[in-house]
């Protein structure tokens, strides 16, 4: 009896519970790529999708399910992007709520629009969105953010701690993508597997943000171009300035004999310049090459190597065919020795040619005046041997006229000399001087073009 009297209430406390506890149902259709690759946005969105779960305010319908209602209906999740889609592709899932948006990149910043659309009044019930400057990785802690913000809870303060924002050390770096280099004389597989050895050592070196292979390979087939074919700097630039990135970096591997060589060029998309050229050749096994390419990863960014990773190369012959910086400190050390010689050394042809050709011209002039001097040292001594060994008083007169006047061309001929030789070592000083201030026409500009990038130390 009293198990009877009971059963009632309990059968309505529970229906009464399942009805206030229930938990509406929500769908998250893919967000729409607009600058960036598809199979990214697919992975954002799944990211959105698990963090959902996470907050317990949905219960999330299976992706299965809503692909499967796509492909009845003839669409795609990324392409429902109207409220009013979203709402009819909710109504036929049974759902209360759809999720919809998009990811965009604009130069270096990415965006996410998203918003939570009623399935019964098809209206946009919650919308946010956001802005990111760094690289597309950070995009998936601001997912997870989204995630909370877009069913009105706030987010986790672990969360929130984690958020990579546009640091100092993200906007110091530059955007860079590599095209794999060309072979010649090895396997493609060999070129393509160094090449991948370079951009992991791009990444290593914390001085860029590279794009990824699978983001280059997409363009390019978008473009009709496979990568043999594109191996022009125009080409390049074209694919770059899709890319969105800074810089691009070709190159080229060969082997001659026992012999390989590594070309490599990093130039600026904007304006098609190189802004790094560097080569390699190197003798020994071809496993060698890995650490040879990981080098050169660091020297094409200005970048001088790490010593372990210096320590690496092997006792095979390599030597870089880098060219050396010209410095100061070198065009001092030539001018030193002979003027003009730093100028010309810095690149400065008119200021060489000046400093040497008056240095040149004052040492004739002194080497005149020292034989116009000498002729008349001789004429002096002659005429006053003469004066002493001679008895004839009207011989010893004008003997004595003869050695006076010498001796005046003499004190002449060496005051010539001494201010033709101040002149010329005021001429040497000033030359110094000029090569201790100028800059050399071919100072490392890479350097201090990655600099003014934030790029950070370069190679001396």
């Amino acid at each position: 009896m009293f198990l009877a009297a009971i059963r009632y209430p309990i059968i309505f406390f529970t229906i009464l519970c399942s009805v206030l506890y229930a938990q509406e149902t929500v769908a998250v259709l893919d967000f729409k790529a607009n600058g960036v690759a598809d199979y990214e946005a697919e992975t954002l969105t799944e990211r959105l999708r698990s963090e959902i779960a996470k907050t317990e305010t949905y219960r999330l319908v299976d992706r299965k399910l809503l692909d499967k209602i796509m492909q009845e209906q003839a669409l795609q999740q990324s392409g429902c992007t109207t409220d009013e889609c979203a709402a009819e592709v909710g109504e036929l899932l049974g759902v209360q709520f759809m999720i919809n948006g998009s990811i965009g990149k604009l130069g270096n910043t990415f965006t996410i629009d998203i918003k939570l659309v009623s399935v019964t009044t098809g209206a946009a019930e919650r919308s946010q969105n956001i802005s990111f400057k760094g690289p597309i990785e950070g995009m998936i802690v601001e997912m997870e953010i989204l995630a909370w913000e877009i069913v009105g809870l706030e987010a986790p303060a672990e969360l929130l701690a984690k958020r990579a924002g546009p640091s100092e050390d993200a906007e110091s770096k530059i955007t860079v993508a590599v095209l794999d280099f060309e072979p010649r004389g090895i396997s493609q597989l060999e070129a393509q597997t160094l090449t991948d050895r370079f951009s992991t050592e791009i990444t290593s070196t914390n001085r860029a943000i590279l794009v990824a292979r699978n983001a280059i390979g997409e363009i390019m087939q978008e473009q009709g171009y496979s990568e043999a074919e594109c191996t022009s700097e125009e080409c390049a630039a074209e694919i770059g300035a899709l890319l969105g990135v800074e810089f691009m970096i070709s190159g080229a591997i060969g082997k001659l004999g026992d012999t390989y060589t590594i070309d490599a060029k990093m130039f600026e998309v904007a304006t098609g310049a190189a802004e790094k050229t560097i080569n390699t050749t190197y003798t020994g096994p071809v496993d060698g090459l890995i650490t040879e390419i990981e080098i050169l990863a660091w020297k094409i960014l200005g970048l001088d190597p790490p010593s372990e990773l210096m320590k690496k190369r092997k006792g095979a012959v390599a030597a870089s065919d880098e060219p050396k910086a010209k410095t100061r400190l070198g065009a001092l050390i030539r001018s030193t020795i002979l003027p003009g010689w730093g100028q010309l050394y810095s690149g400065k042809r008119i200021p060489s040619i000046s400093f040497l050709g008056s240095a040149v011209a004052l040492g004739v002039l002194a080497s005149m005046s020292h034989s116009d001097y000498q002729a008349s040292l001789d004429d002096f001594n002659q005429f006053y041997g003469l004066y002493h060994s001679s008895s004839d008083p009207g011989e010893k007169s004008t003997l004595k006229g003869q050695a006076q006047n010498s001796h005046a061309q003499i004190t002449n001929a060496s005051g010539q000399v001494n201010t033709i030789l101040y002149a010329l070592a005021g001429v040497w000083v000033a030359n110094i001087i000029h090569a201790a201030i100028i800059d050399a026409d071919e100072e490392v500009t890479t350097k201090n073009k990655i600099s003014t990038s934030a790029l950070g130390s370069g190679e001396d």
